[in-house]
């Protein structure tokens, strides 16, 4: 069936859908002539029956200012709510995909001009100050996982999954790096994050319904998606507003993809959300659990991509630790450094035949992969999972709260991982490395060098993703990145090749020697 359709605002807000004119088509589109004298007679009855269906349209604009207000700052409260109150609904036309209904206020003119722009510190973050933005960060990591979770809940599609799981990946990895610095925001850090990801997270659904994939909660998404496309509209019209997406605007925009759910949105913490897991397909580690750490948490180093911190030594700490099982809290000493090597290489070794076996790739990926762990570990950590500090044994931390030998980001893997572990046990931190580590040559840098017809690529394009999200994945071949990126890509690449030709790692000096020379 076919119809032509108008849509129609009547005066208590509801929408309604005039039919103009419908017939019935064959297969292929046409019209099904033979059939037309009793659909003439059908739709006599029909037409006024669909007539009948109306839409709320004052509830949902009346959920879609809340959502506004709450984004406003609390300086441009009062003069946000006049505009609010004055606003307009104008008559809803229809579009390729939908019917939009438009609405329209006015703001001060003051609020037209951009704000000035975000210049990086001159300073790194202190301790606190590092609390403080990973607090204010937290509620958006809340409100995306929740997202991201029902809408896949709502569709068991590969390519759907996919998909919201490569978005999650890179809005984290932007989170991280508001944290290290790397990206300065001017005012409210989760705007920023908002959005630089709405537009992917509303294409993705705007695919996904086009495509028949989430039929189940048709207005549900099309409340959620109304109230973030009224966001972006005011931050993009109104850019001296400086708007701020508080608690309570995240929690009422997550709570239009479910209403029902009683649950808080924005729930946050550490634990591994067996769920996420799931619906994303990470596999549990098959690694066991070391002994609980009591001590504190260490502030950040400086990171590891820019400087590898040598070895630390006190003779008092080599004894304290020479009886622990291998590899659990060793600072090693320079006495220590070769039986140090041999153990983390093996371990390293056995972490990627583990990986191997459970996913199973054929040659030369496989060498490739092998090759790639510990050259990953000796860029992320110089083959350190733990650091002295005032003479205590303490994990490996970095500004952005990335941990140990792999320095796996707590925040990127928050749910999937187990974050004291990853802390605390160097098998587990290198497992989970490794698990990274395949997925992203699986899934994104295999695929890249077959485009580009180097093999060469696969290990460079696993790493660029590893460092800094899916988005980064050709980052090392891109003439306009960054010189710090450069530096980063072209060390990868430098301790790769002395590893793939069977160099030797050494932890003093955090290089690894060529093969001629340690034979």
């Amino acid at each position: 069936m076919e119809f032509t359709l108008v849509p129609l605002l009547d005066s208590t807000g509801g929408m309604h859908l005039r039919i103009i004119d419908s017939k019935l088509t064959d297969a292929s589109g046409e019209s099904a002539p033979r059939l037309g004298f009793i659909w003439e007679l059908t739709k006599r009855y029909l037409h006024p029956r669909m007539e009948q269906f109306s839409y709320d349209v004052g509830t949902s604009r009346d959920a879609l200012l809340a959502v506004l207000r709450a984004a406003a700052p609390p300086e441009h409260r009062a003069e946000l709510e006049q505009a609010l109150r004055r606003v307009q609904v104008l008559e809803p036309r229809i579009e390729a995909r939908d019917i939009v209904v438009p609405i329209t206020f006015v703001l001060p003119e003051a609020w037209l001009a951009p704000p000035p722009a975000a210049t990086s510190a001159e300073a790194p973050l202190t301790e606190t100050e590092l609390d403080v933005l990973d607090k204010t960060l937290q509620p958006w990591d809340a409100f995306l996982v929740y997202s991201i979770k029902q809408i896949a809940l709502d569709s068991d599609n590969e390519i759907l999954r996919k998909r919201l799981f490569e978005l999650l990946l890179n809005s984290r990895y932007r989170l991280t790096d508001i944290l290290s610095g790397e990206q300065p925001t001017a005012g409210d850090p989760v705007r920023a994050l908002f959005v630089s990801t709405w537009n992917d997270l509303r294409t993705l659904l705007a695919d996904a319904q086009h495509e028949g994939l989430l039929d189940t909660g048709l207005l549900r998404y099309a409340a959620f998606i109304n109230a973030g496309d009224a966001l972006t509209a005011l931050d993009h019209a109104a850019p001296g507003l400086g708007m701020h997406l508080s608690i309570d605007g995240l929690r009422r925009l997550a709570h239009s993809l479910r209403p029902d759910d009683l649950a808080d949105s924005l729930a946050y913490d550490q634990k591994i959300d067996p769920l996420l897991r799931q619906l994303f397909d990470v596999d549990e580690l098959p690694v066991p659990a070391p002994n609980p750490a009591p001590e504190p948490p260490p502030p950040p180093e400086q990171s590891w991509l820019d400087i590898f911190v040598t070895s630390a030594h006190a003779s008092d700490t080599v004894e304290q630790v020479a009886g622990l099982p291998a590899l659990d809290r060793w600072v090693p000493g320079e006495d220590e450094l070769d039986a140090y090597e041999q153990r983390l290489s093996s371990l390293l070794e056995q972490s990627a035949t583990a990986e191997l076996q459970r996913i199973g790739v054929d040659a030369p990926y496989d060498q490739i992969f092998r090759n790639l762990i510990p050259t990953t570990a000796m860029i992320e950590s110089c083959w350190h999972q733990y650091v002295l500090r005032a003479g205590e044994i303490s994990y490996l931390r970095s500004q952005a709260g990335s941990v140990g030998l792999m320095q796996i980001n707590q925040h990127v893997w928050r749910g999937f991982y187990d974050v004291e572990r990853l802390k605390w046990d160097t098998a587990y931190n290198a497992r989970a490395g490794t698990q990274v580590l395949m997925r992203y040559m699986k899934d994104y840098a295999i695929a890249y060098a077959n485009r580009s017809g180097d093999l060469n690529h696969i290990p460079r394009a696993t790493y660029s993703v590893y460092n800094a999200g899916p988005r980064a994945m050709g980052r090392f071949n891109n003439p306009n990145s960054s010189k710090r990126e450069q530096r980063v890509d072209q060390k990868l690449w430098t301790i790769y090749q002395g590893i793939a030709a069977g160099g030797h790692v050494d932890v003093n000096s955090c290089s690894v020697t060529p093969a001629a020379v340690t034979q």
